[in-house]
């Protein structure tokens, strides 16, 4: 019960501070663009797909068509996954700095509640607040593709889960440097630092950090930082496996569990031994 408390007061705050809202709302723009983009037109000659009334595609029978919109919906949900992680990081970041301020700490630290307690609702409550902008997307991807396309395809739903999943992960790292530092900007910069720079660097070590030396040492180290984060880049790449109906490798999403778990931990013990 204290625990769902806690992910409520994170909803409030969140929902408070507007910046789920903004969320919700650029979602909404998006969908009601697609929804006037696109749709189809049967012909003779096969099923055309349309992009705002204009022949996207020629004629197709259904099973190649099935592919095209699939294929539409797998680019939708990239661009959700790295909307979510771009605007949903800038969103969330603060929930636990904010909470760890003084005069608030000391608040909830008077309550019945170990400090992980504290530090996983937390962290619950952001994720939770992200879940509910996500599937309010895929659910309204699915119904205009379904009445405007009629592919009614049940793994747009799952996406959800997925891109979820992907975002809970990166936030167990937010959530370590925000123990870390209690700094919002800083923690937003280093995850900031780390999408855009650092793991790419780090997913293409072999044409990159490999070349700086051939020492076994040095590449297992390289190696090992590269596994000790989230596979973000591999878990997409799976993501958009799924939606096209093609068989997925899991052990990205397994190693991403496990490196979360951890960073989660490394809050938890950091929470744990600080002074307020």
């Amino acid at each position: 019960m204290k625990l769902l408390a806690l992910v409520r007061m994170t909803l409030r705050e969140l929902a408070a501070k507007a910046t789920i809202i903004i969320l919700a709302a650029i979602s909404t723009i998006v969908l009601l663009g697609l929804a006037l983009a696109v749709s189809t037109s049967v012909t003779q000659e096969g099923t055309i797909l349309q992009l705002f009334g204009q022949q996207a595609t020629p004629p197709m029978p259904q099973e190649e068509l099935v592919t095209a919109i699939r294929s539409m919906q797998a680019g939708l949900a990239g661009g959700l996954f790295t909307g979510i992680i771009l605007f949903g990081i800038f969103a969330t970041a603060g929930v636990v700095p904010d909470a760890l301020e003084k005069g608030t700490v000391d608040l909830y630290l008077s309550k019945p509640i170990a400090r992980w307690e504290l530090l996983l609702g937390k962290y619950l409550g952001a994720v939770v607040a992200i879940f509910a902008n996500v599937i309010y997307f895929v659910l309204g991807a699915w119904v205009i593709f379904g009445l405007k396309c009629h592919l009614w395809d049940a793994r747009i739903l799952l996406s959800a889960v997925t891109i979820t999943f992907m975002f809970a992960c990166l936030y167990a790292v937010v959530t370590f440097l925000a123990v870390v530092t209690r700094n919002t900007p800083i923690s937003i910069i280093l995850v900031y630092l780390y999408l855009f720079i650092i793991g790419s660097v780090l997913q293409n070590r072999e044409g990159s950090l490999y070349l700086i030396s051939e020492n076994t040492a040095f590449r297992a180290v390289v190696d090992g930082i590269y596994y000790l984060l989230p596979q973000l880049s591999a878990m997409r790449d799976n993501g958009a496996r799924q939606l096209m109906a093609q068989e997925m490798d899991w052990r990205p999403f397994v190693q991403s569990f496990l490196s979360s778990a951890l960073f989660f931990f490394g809050g938890a013990v950091v929470l744990k031994r600080r002074d307020f």
